[in-house]
């Protein structure tokens, strides 16, 4: 397989995980696929010096999350009335007392900062290890246990304040 042929293969075996990364951070489908052409353009270019040092699925998480902080800072906004739409689409008849918990969390995770949202989609939602999300944000795994805790306690406050 060459080099071309083996990136198309990472491509196709990774494009939705990074596109849903774009959703949950950008709450717009639109926005979540330039997103992924982004981080794949990114990831096209620098193919021949990936060292493997981390899966290839790390290394990618990596870029899209520098990707997705370039988008904020120059856009300096985050629509998360806008995930709605596509949490319909993927669940079109939910449970009205599952529908209310999910809009209370989702109206919470809409409330934290970037940075707490993001470890958490990674943890809680991409299913990541915390020895790989510290490879991603390049810090001591200690770091992203840390860091996990403060965003977990955030998102209980937001909770608790949503449901006073």
């Amino acid at each position: 397989m060459n080099s071309h042929e083996e990136f198309e293969s990472v491509v196709n075996a990774h494009w939705v995980d990074v596109v849903r990364l774009g959703i949950l951070m950008f709450a717009d489908e639109t926005e979540a696929e330039e997103v992924a052409q982004q981080t794949f353009f990114k990831a096209y270019t620098a193919w021949d010096s990936f060292e493997g040092r981390s899966s290839v699925r790390t290394w990618l998480f990596r870029i899209a999350i520098n990707v997705c902080r370039r988008n904020l800072t120059t856009r300096k906004r985050f629509q998360g009335e806008r995930l709605d739409h596509h949490i319909e689409l993927t669940h079109p008849e939910p449970d009205p007392r599952e529908q209310q918990m999910k809009d209370e969390v989702r109206q919470a995770l809409n409330r934290l900062p970037p940075p707490h949202r993001l470890i958490l989609t990674l943890f809680c939602i991409e299913g990541l290890k915390h020895q790989e999300i510290a490879r991603i944000f390049d810090v001591p795994e200690g770091t992203v246990w840390s860091r996990l805790h403060k965003a977990k306690q955030e998102l209980r406050k937001e909770l608790q304040a949503i449901e006073d």
